[in-house]
């Protein structure tokens, strides 16, 4: 029982002279770690992106400056499966610089012919997020999709969606109501990229946790799947 006590009290003397950040990495790690041995994919830790013998995750948040950590590559369900967390500091011209933190997950599909490059963007995020979208995607703008009084309040409320002016048509197509409706149910404050052929999903300054990677691997291939059964009945 002595000794219990006594394991106890290192311990907490322990956490307490480790950094609070250096601490919380050392979780994030072995939480990364652990759900990509659940699943099969392989664990790199941190990653360059310069380096070459990685495939870099790209979509909204890729930049010259972003850190790319806990990297994780494989297969689940049949989809090429990516997995990292990055940090970037985002600028807003009347605001502060801010650190933000995702964690991405992106998901190959098997069909993607003529698909739209689109945004799905929870309201959750911030100016400055949004900021970061029109500079990088200057063409982009916001798809009314109340309009067409279709779709549910629950989606409207929650998410925005925003493609090019001359395929707002084809994206409301493929974000249809009945979808749309889904999306609002199962993804919460997750955002949806799709870009050439690939859904990237966004968890934006949430902590990593068992939780979280699972229901955005559930979710990743739920959406993967309908996309792909959509054009394979197109085609």
């Amino acid at each position: 029982m002595k000794v219990s006590r006594s394991l106890d009290r290192s311990k907490q003397l322990l956490q307490r002279l480790i950094p609070a950040k250096q601490l919380q990495s050392q979780l994030n790690r072995r939480t990364f770690q652990r759900f990509a041995e659940k699943i099969g994919l392989v664990y790199f830790g941190y990653v360059d992106q310069r380096d070459d013998e990685h495939s870099l995750i790209r979509g909204l948040t890729v930049s010259t400056k972003h850190r790319d950590n806990h990297y994780c590559i494989g297969s689940f369900d049949g989809y090429d499966v990516t997995l990292v967390e990055r940090i970037d500091t985002i600028h807003h011209p009347t605001k502060p610089s801010r650190t933000h933190n995702w964690v991405i997950m992106t998901f190959d599909l098997h069909q993607s012919v003529d698909m739209p490059h689109l945004f799905v963007g929870a309201h959750t995020h911030g100016d400055a997020f949004y900021q970061q979208l029109f500079t990088k995607y200057g063409s982009f703008n916001k798809i009314d999709v109340e309009q067409s009084g279709s779709y549910d309040f629950d989606f409207v409320n929650k998410y925005s969606v925003y493609a090019k002016a001359e395929q707002a048509l084809s994206a409301q197509r493929l974000i249809h109501p009945a979808l749309a409706r889904e999306i609002a149910n199962k993804f919460d404050k997750i955002s949806i990229e799709i870009s050439e052929g690939t859904i990237y999903l966004y968890a934006e300054n949430q902590q990593p946790n068992t939780a979280l990677l699972d229901k955005m691997l559930t979710r990743g291939v739920w959406l993967a799947q309908c996309f792909d059964q959509a054009a394979g009945s197109n085609g």
